[in-house]
């Protein structure tokens, strides 16, 4: 968690005391935080399985009319069959889904497109951009074994999901290995499309990935690479526009030396995603990945799945000063049954609600694979 900053001092001059502010100030800029504010009070609507039999890995949009659409990876495996992408949606504030469309096309064979980003333009466009596998089998069980990476895919749709445009302009990274997006397709100050993407290098250890925003300034057509975020050791960011110039990313790391696990380093960039700082570290080992939400109010909601012993789950947590502090956790969910779960992904609706999706490969609701939202509220 954040490490309390103290700085003590009887009675300072004026002069000491402005110099202590300045040294105060530099040492949160570089990253260093007060200690986690209390944790916040939710007050849950209800917890439902949306869709059964698929492993979803959930990401969220809202659209202009108030639907919301869910991106998910529709088998009922741990990315171990070919599949695709579909767009479900609800008109109701999350409690009915249905199917809406496929923004994903592969090819014949054992092909499987998994890996998923979404999110809507300002002209109300929804972008999905997919990435996924080759495959090698099946085995005798059915199963699937990962050969190689396919190289990400964009797809466009204008009517809220139902039919789709097609790109396959995505670059690869700068070492020249083929990207696994993921997250939200965020717009920026200056009109651009940016999504985050990783390279998925396991032929070195220890393992180290890139990630990289993708850029799209003619509203998907063609992508090209922009910034690093978090070299050398950041895989599945989501991507968060506060407004202007600033950014912020969320990245799960490959585990920080002594800690337990993965956990989540928060970036800030202040020049249109052009160079990055790392600002926070929000959460402990084995919560991760996170998915980052400007709230109404203006805070900034940080929800991640928790796969600690106990804790299954999904947890939340607050920021008030764009992402440099945030207080403790509150989970969101109950009755998951496996560390095979997590991957939330939150909008919030006119009415204040906020749903937020994750998916469970078991709960006390369902036995298997789930597709699962919970409702809920800031009092």
């Amino acid at each position: 968690m954040n490490t309390p900053l103290s700085v003590r001092c009887p009675r300072p001059s004026a002069r000491l005391g402005g110099l202590l502010a300045l040294l105060v100030a530099g040492a949160l800029a570089s990253g260093a935080a007060a200690a986690p504010s209390p944790a916040p009070r939710v007050e849950v609507i209800d917890q439902i399985v949306a869709v059964k039999d698929l492993c979803a890995w959930p990401k969220l949009a809202l659209l202009p009319n108030g639907d919301i659409v869910a991106a998910v990876y529709n088998q009922p495996s741990h990315g171990a069959h070919p599949g695709e992408v579909d767009l479900y949606a609800s008109a109701d504030g999350g409690r009915i889904w249905t199917k809406r469309g496929t923004p994903t096309r592969r090819p014949p064979g054992a092909f499987g497109r998994l890996n998923h980003a979404v999110g809507v333009a300002r002209d109300g466009a929804v972008h999905v951009v997919s990435g996924g596998w080759e495959y090698e089998g099946p085995d005798p069980q059915n199963q699937y074994k990962k050969k190689k990476l396919v190289r990400p895919e964009a797809s466009r749709s204008t009517d809220g999901g139902r039919t789709w445009k097609f790109s396959t302009s995505f670059p690869d990274g700068a070492d020249g290995m083929t990207l696994v997006p993921f997250g939200t397709v965020e717009t920026g100050a200056d009109g651009a499309l940016r999504v985050a993407a990783y390279s998925y290098n396991t032929a070195v250890k220890p393992r180290v990935d890139v990630c990289y925003t993708i850029e799209s300034r003619d509203q998907g057509q063609t992508w090209t690479q922009g910034s690093v975020i978090g070299r050398p050791a950041a895989n599945e960011t989501d991507l968060l526009h506060l407004g202007g110039g600033r950014w912020l990313a969320a990245a799960r790391n490959l585990g920080r030396t002594g800690a337990p696990g993965h956990a989540i380093d928060l970036f800030a960039s202040d020049d249109d995603a052009r160079t990055w700082r790392l600002l926070a570290q929000p959460t402990t080992g084995n919560q991760h990945p996170g998915d980052l939400l400007k709230l109404a109010d203006g805070r900034v909601l940080l929800v991640y799945g928790d796969r600690r012993s106990g804790h299954l789950g999904v947890g939340a947590m607050l920021s008030a000063d764009g992402g440099r502090t945030w207080s403790e956790g509150v989970p969101l969910t109950k009755g998951l049954a496996t560390r095979d779960s997590g991957y939330p992904s939150s909008v919030q609706l006119r009415d204040g609600t906020i749903v937020t999706g994750f998916y469970a490969a078991k709960s006390e609701a369902y036995p298997g694979y789930q597709f699962g939202v919970v409702r809920w509220k800031l009092p």
